[in-house]
């Protein structure tokens, strides 16, 4: 008896290893180097602020109509978008929310956005997206939320949104060595038939971001700036198209 009460308790040590270890890793997020958060605090274009975990990037001179919540990817904080959506912000008008999630993990706060969109009653026009892991948590709260768009990077959706009527973007990089093609060309068939699908040629997983060190990423040909000026020229003109937002002139990257 006694032996097995020894095995029991060796047994519930290791569980308590093993789920505090699990904890720490998805509580060790990824961050945005410190110089690109700096380049962003910095823009005089751009504010931004944080507002019960949510990370807020605003045009500094202009009300926002458009709103876009944006689910990081899994194990990345909120700080590592800074410079992926500050010359969004800039070219558009749109006001763009990062919500901190439980364990750095969007699938545990998939109705992150509801909360975002009850403090701002002011904006009428959302857009949610994500990234990675984030994509999928984003594509769960379209479907079954009053959307105007979903924004897939380096992701796709787990469940089929054939039949909703807000509009699709998903975006890739050809360098990208983390997102499952397979299951990404599987899942195409899951989106409305109008979606916008458009791979940016050199350009990383981590890229999306503005961290470093993800496990199974390869090395890009694109610096982190020019990466985040091609995914500009890409989402600037989706959202012109697909929501109230008007293009600023005269505004690049």
């Amino acid at each position: 008896m006694n032996r097995w009460i020894r095995v029991a308790a060796v047994v519930c040590i290791l569980l308590l290893v093993v789920g505090a270890g699990g904890a720490f890793y998805f509580a060790t997020p990824y961050h945005g180097s410190a110089a690109s958060v700096q380049q962003v605090t910095d823009d005089p274009r751009v504010t931004v602020t944080v507002e019960d975990g949510v990370h807020v990037l605003s045009p500094r001179n202009a009300d926002s109509t458009v709103g876009v919540v944006f689910y990081p990817g899994a194990r990345v904080a909120p700080d590592a978008y800074y410079a992926t959506f500050a010359p969004i912000v800039a070219r558009t008008n749109v006001t763009v929310f990062v919500p901190s999630m439980p364990l750095n993990l969007a699938l545990a706060d998939v109705d992150a956005a509801d909360r975002v969109r009850t403090r701002h009653p002011g904006i009428q026009t959302w857009v949610v997206g994500g990234h990675s892991l984030g994509g999928v948590a984003a594509c769960q709260y379209a479907g079954s939320h009053d959307v105007r768009g979903l924004v897939l990077f380096a992701s796709y959706c787990n469940e089929d949104v054939r039949e909703e009527s807000f509009a699709v973007l998903s975006v890739t990089g050809s360098a990208d060595t983390v997102l499952n093609r397979e299951n990404y060309r599987n899942a195409r068939t899951r989106l409305p038939a109008k979606t916008t699908f458009h791979e940016i040629e050199g350009m990383n997983h981590t890229q999306f971001g503005s961290y470093s060190g993800q496990r199974g990423d390869s090395p890009a040909p694109l610096s982190y700036d020019e990466a985040h000026h091609r995914l500009a020229d890409v989402l600037v003109p989706w959202l012109t198209n697909h929501s109230t937002v008007v293009a600023v002139s005269g505004s690049s990257g």
